[in-house]
C-alpha cells in the first residue's frame, strides 16, 4: 500500500473482492459469533456462575496471551502444510468450544477453552488475512483487506448484538449452544477456498518505501488492540450497568443493559462491514502519514468525552465516533504489515494481541482495586496518544522521507 498519489478513476472505483476474499471472510465470520458473545455477556453474567470480576479479565484475554506464541507457531505451519485443512480444523475446534462455554462454570475449564480459542483464531486470522493479501492488487490492498474486515465481523456483530438479545430472552447457555450450532458452517466455506501459503513463511522483513519503522509499527498494533478490543469492549458492559442500572430508557421504551451493550459493541462490526472497504481507500488516498495520525486524535478525543460525560446520547455517539477510527486504523495498518510478508504480519499481529490481552486485565483490575470504572476511558486516551506518536514516527509524508534518504 502507497501513500502517494493514484490516478483518480482508480481510486474512485471500489472494486468486488475475489472468490477467495468472500470464501475466507465468511468462514471467519462464522467462527467468531460465541467468542463475541462472550465480551458482551460475561461481565453481566459471571456473579451467577461466581466468578470474581479479575477472573473476568483473565478468560476475556486469556485468548490473546496464548496467541503470543500461538501467532508464530501458524506462521511457520501454514508455509508449511495445506493450509485450507489447517483452517478447517482450526474452525471445527472453535465452534465446539462455545458448547463448552454453555455447559460451564469453572474458572479452570472456561480458562482452558479460552487458550484452545486462542489457538484457533491464530491460525484462522492468519490464513484468511495472508491468503486475501497474496491475491490482492498491492495497489488496492487497503480497499480489499477492508472487504475481508467488513463481510468477517457480521459474525461480530452477530454475536454480540444477536447475543445480547439471545440473553434477554433465552439465557446465556442457550445462547451459546445456537452459537456453537453455527459456527460448525465455516467447515465448508474452508474446504473451498483453495488457499495455499506454502513457502510464505521464509518471507523477509523489509523495509518498504514508506520509511515504515518496524517498532512504530508493533507499537501502534499494541495501542490499537489494547484500547479497543481489549479495554473498551472487555468493559463497556460494566460500565453501562455502573451508569445507568439495570435497564434504560430508549426511545421510550426500557431496554435491558445487555442489549443495550450489544447494540453499542455491535455498532463497530457494523462499521466494519459498511465502512472498512471505504476507509481503506480512503487512506490509500490520503497516505498513511495523514490518515494514521488523523485516527488516533479522534479516537483521543472520543475516548475523553467518554470519561467527562454520563448523557447516553453523547456516549453512544462517542463510541461509534472511536470505533470508525479503530475500523480504519486496523484496517490499514494491518494491510500494510500483510504487503511486507508473513513473518512481519505475524510479529504485528502478535504485538496487537499483546495490547488486547493486557486490556480486559487492565481494566477490570483497576475496578477490582480502585472502584473507578471509567477509568477505563482515561487509560484508552493516554494508549491512543502514545500511538499517535508512534504513527507520527512511522508513516512520514514523502518531503521528509526524500529528505532522510539523502
Amino acid at each position: 500500500m502507497r501513500p502517494y498519489s493514484r490516478s483518480a478513476s482508480r481510486l474512485a472505483l471500489i472494486k468486488k473482492p475475489s472468490r477467495t476474499t468472500v470464501f475466507l471472510a465468511t468462514g471467519t465470520a462464522l467462527s467468531l459469533p460465541g467468542d463475541q458473545a462472550l465480551y458482551a455477556l460475561l461481565p453481566l453474567y459471571f456473579q451467577e456462575i461466581g466468578l470474581l470480576p479479575f477472573q473476568v479479565g483473565i478468560l476475556l484475554s486469556a485468548n490473546r496471551w496464548i496467541r503470543l506464541f500461538t501467532n508464530h507457531l501458524a506462521e511457520r505451519l501454514t508455509g508449511q502444510y495445506p493450509a485450507h485443512l489447517m483452517l478447517a480444523g482450526s474452525l471445527a475446534l472453535g465452534g465446539l468450544l462455545s458448547a463448552v462455554y454453555a455447559a460451564s462454570s469453572s474458572f479452570f475449564i472456561l480458562l482452558a477453552a479460552r487458550c484452545l480459542w486462542g489457538l484457533c483464531w491464530s491460525f484462522i486470522r492468519h490464513i484468511s488475512v495472508m491468503g486475501v493479501a497474496l491475491t490482492s492488487d498491492p495497489l488496492d490492498r487497503g480497499q480489499m483487506m477492508g472487504h475481508y474486515n467488513g463481510i468477517s465481523r457480521l459474525g461480530s456483530v452477530t454475536g454480540i448484538v444477536l447475543g445480547g438479545i439471545l440473553f434477554d430472552v433465552i439465557g446465556f447457555t442457550y445462547t451459546m449452544v445456537v452459537f456453537c450450532v453455527a459456527s460448525l458452517l465455516a467447515i465448508p466455506f474452508a474446504l473451498s477456498s483453495g488457499i495455499q501459503l506454502v513457502g510464505t513463511h521464509n518471507t523477509k522483513w523489509e523495509t518498504n518505501k514508506t520509511g515504515l519503522g518496524h517498532h512504530s509499527l508493533l507499537t501502534c498494533g499494541f495501542c490499537i488492540g489494547r484500547v479497543g478490543p481489549g479495554l473498551l469492549m472487555s468493559t463497556l458492559g460494566f460500565i453501562l450497568l455502573s451508569r445507568y442500572g439495570q435497564q434504560v430508557d430508549l426511545f421510550g421504551l426500557l431496554v435491558g443493559i445487555a442489549t443495550l451493550n450489544g447494540l453499542l459493541l455491535g455498532c463497530r462490526w457494523v462499521l466494519d462491514t459498511l465502512g472498512a472497504p471505504i476507509y481503506g481507500a480512503l487512506i490509500d488516498r490520503a497516505g498513511l502519514y495523514i490518515g494514521a495520525p488523523l485516527c488516533f486524535i479522534v479516537g483521543i478525543m472520543a475516548m475523553l468525552l467518554l470519561a467527562l460525560d454520563d448523557d447516553l446520547a453523547i456516549l453512544s455517539a462517542s463510541i461509534i465516533v472511536f470505533f470508525v477510527c479503530g475500523t480504519a486504523l486496523s484496517t490499514v495498518i494491518s494491510a500494510e504489515a500483510s504487503h511486507q510478508g508473513s513473518r512481519v504480519f505475524a510479529r504485528y499481529a502478535t504485538a496487537t494481541d499483546l495490547g488486547a490481552a493486557f486490556g480486559p486485565v487492565i481494566g477490570w483490575t483497576a475496578y477490582e482495586f480502585l472502584d473507578i470504572p471509567d477509568l477505563a476511558f482515561i487509560l484508552g486516551a493516554l494508549l491512543y496518544t502514545i500511538g499517535l506518536l508512534a504513527a507520527l514516527i512511522a508513516f512520514r509524508p514523502p518531503s521528509t522521507l526524500e529528505a532522510h534518504q539523502e
